[in-house]
């Protein structure tokens, strides 16, 4: 290999950022410019979220008017300008968003700059002493008006969900883990659900760094299901915004940085799942990869260790992607390590990396390890059905805005895997020889990821679920389909590099990142549409506050499977009051609970008191609105003739379907 072929492989994969250059001012400014710029935030997202009144450590906290924040910030910026004479943190950031405008003349000429504010290019095109903050600042606020506009009306429906089902799963789980982590964090996959079983939490993806992350919020008083909704959209930026910075720097085009991020953000697979929360948990993908690149470019047991976070990170977020993620990123390495002939330098830093890996993974592990011999092994029929077929990655959702339902027939139960005619397009530009190292990996990946979504009518996936013991508890082949995503928008960004680096005129290259992206974002939309959701649940669970903990039926129980929608709903209204359920929802039902829905459904039968005293079951409360007003009158009859079952508490209800009632088993 000659020294010239070497120097370009490094070239290709040098991640080092530029020196920053910074002007600041003192630390009590920047301390002030940070409380007005929070200020500020609270009274933008007032009006979305609703406010916030109640108590915090004690003080008494009202936050209801959006005014008051942001006067507020107006005086303490006033302020600080008038003492500190250097502009605030609002105005430099304000004054960075507009420098790309003023650079390429669309506001007219530009401004002169001044020391302190160093306006340039924020797309790349000016001077290289760009702040270290400027562009991801700049990135960050485009990637969160784009979100809004992708997700609207999202924005105007915090306390509203998706479905009635998923949502308030994860609703339930971000609550779980705040709740239980500071009370018994020994119990934490012990779910208050499927009584009696234990490690319940583990019968799904437990989202366990999500989890962590919300908790401070809901300890602060944040509504559990405003900050579901909120997670939900800061997934959407913050995939955005590690596409963005994975693709600039393998390209140094901040266009295709850009479009990648738009992409990637926005890729049709997220909205297939826009109710579940885990399966929008992507930042970490690009962030792996960054860190990976980094190991191969220069070596060092550091880097590996980072590598192993990055990607226990993913794995703590999403179950499922933590898994896929390591196999295609085997699929990478392989292909970039050859070409450079890096394999052996990067073996030991890899290594660390699977160590670091494996002791932060441990928490999850063993819980699931436990819960294995309840929930077992996926077998291959439910392997076989949620296998994507090579026609999926044509089919749409009947929802789309654009295509509308002309290739809805190409879809199938979570396999409408259409990326998009203009991400494969560009996809293809960016394949077109010459083929550097690091594309022919990403196409590696893009093949291998195809295959593997395939599942059983594939070729890879059998293996794997033969070898790999993990896959054999994952039962969504298709699922893979979002690894075949970041390999499609890696590529597209290469594209769009492509097209734009002939473009010699900055004004050229944001027009034309500006139309990629927006014709990216009318094929990917959807229409979203919300259901309201009960800020508070219904009265009747009044009963149970400051009472000791007590293990409750809530009925009716599902009649069929798309009746399932009613014990989610009790998962969320344990929320309020965290009593022990015999219902549950998950991605896994264990027998026991088969037992109980099968019962309940005649209660009260002797049968269903049987079973109920055997469980140990203190309350039972029975629910109007589940049931229709005509049958709950007869189970309300059939109850009075039970002397065993004394009633506690009543909800009369103003409107039909309000009422419930608690009954207590002697």
């Amino acid at each position: 290999m000659t020294s010239s072929f070497r120097r370009r492989v490094r070239d290709a994969f040098d991640m080092r950022k530029e020196p920053p250059h910074r002007v600041l001012p003192p630390a009590w400014a920047r301390v002030a410019d940070a409380l007005a710029l929070i200020l500020l935030c609270i009274a933008a997202a007032i009006p979305a979220g609703g406010g916030y009144h109640g108590r915090l450590a004690g003080i008494k906290i009202s936050l209801l008017d959006p005014w008051r924040p942001a006067i507020a910030a107006v005086i303490l910026l006033a302020i600080r300008h008038a003492i500190a004479r250097q502009n605030p943190l609002p105005l430099r950031m304000w004054h960075a968003f507009l420098s790309p405008f003023r650079a390429s003349g669309v506001l007219g000429r530009a401004v002169e700059r001044s020391a302190a504010i160093n306006e340039v290019d924020a797309f790349g095109a000016g001077p290289t002493t760009t702040r270290w903050w400027v562009r991801p600042t700049v990135m960050f606020f485009a990637f969160w008006a784009l979100t809004l506009i992708m997700t609207y009306p999202q924005v105007t429906s915090m306390m509203a969900v998706r479905d009635p089902g998923d949502p308030y799963f994860t609703v339930w789980r971000l609550s779980w883990i705040a709740h239980q982590l500071p009370r018994d964090p020994l119990h934490l996959f012990d779910g208050n659900i499927f009584h009696p079983e234990r490690f319940t939490l583990a019968y799904s993806d437990a989202m366990l760094l999500p989890g962590l992350i919300g908790a401070p919020f809901i300890w602060a008083g944040v509504h559990q299901l405003a900050l579901s909704n909120l997670a939900v959209l800061a997934t959407f930026v913050l995939s955005a915004m590690a596409m963005f910075n994975l693709v600039r720097a393998l390209t140094r085009n901040d266009a295709a940085a850009f479009v990648a991020g738009v992409a990637f953000a926005f890729y049709p697979f997220r909205f297939l799942h826009y109710s579940h929360l885990e399966l929008l948990m992507t930042l970490w993908m690009p962030l792996a990869l960054q860190c990976l690149h980094r190991v191969i470019a220069y070596p060092s047991a550091r880097r590996g260790g980072a590598t192993g976070v990055v990607v226990a990170a993913q794995a703590l977020s999403s179950l499922y992607f933590g898994i896929y993620l390591v196999t295609w990123m085997v699929v990478v390495w392989g292909v970039l390590a050859a070409g450079a002939r890096r394999v052996r330098a990067t073996l030991a830093p890899l290594a660390v990396g699977c160590a670091v890996a494996g002791v932060l993974l441990l928490p999850l592990v063993v819980p699931y390890m436990a819960a294995r011999g309840m929930v077992g092994e996926r077998d291959l029929t439910a392997v076989a059905f949620y296998s994507a077929r090579p026609e999926n990655y044509v089919g749409v959702r009947g929802t789309s805005v654009v295509y509308g339902r002309a290739l809805s027939k190409f879809s199938a139960p979570e396999a409408a895997l259409f990326p998009g005619i203009l991400v494969v397009v560009l996809a293809a530009v960016s394949l077109w020889p010459p083929l550097s190292l690091v594309r022919l990996a990403y196409a590696a990946g893009l093949l291998f990821a195809f295959d593997a979504s395939l599942g059983l009518n594939g070729v890879s996936y059998r293996l794997m679920y033969e070898v790999l013991f993990p896959f054999r508890g994952l039962r969504v082949p298709a699922r893979f389909s979002m690894l075949f995503g970041l390999s499609i928008t890696v590529l597209a960004g290469y594209g769009v590099a492509r097209l734009t680096d002939g473009l010699k005129r900055p004004w050229a290259r944001y027009l034309l990142a500006a139309g990629l992206a927006a014709v990216i974002m009318m094929e990917s939309r959807i229409a979203l549409t919300f259901q309201s959701a009960p800020a508070q649940p219904p009265r009747i669970y009044d009963f149970f506050q400051g009472r000791p903990q007590a293990v409750i039926a809530e009925l009716p129980v599902p009649e069929s499977q798309e009746d399932y929608w009613k014990d989610a709903r009790y998962e969320y209204f344990s929320t309020f009051h965290w009593m022990t359920l015999l219902n549950g929802n998950s991605g896994f039902s264990p027998q026991s609970y088969e037992k109980f829905v099968q019962k309940a459904r005649t209660f009260p039968d002797d049968q269903s008191l049987a079973l109920f005293r055997a469980r140990k079951v203190d309350f039972i409360v029975v629910h109007e609105d589940g049931y229709g007003p005509p049958r709950y009158r007869e189970v309300i009859a059939a109850i009075e003739r039970r002397p065993e079952l004394h009633e506690v508490a009543r909800n009369s209800g103003r409107r039909q379907g309000d009422q419930a009632r608690i009954y207590q088993l002697r």
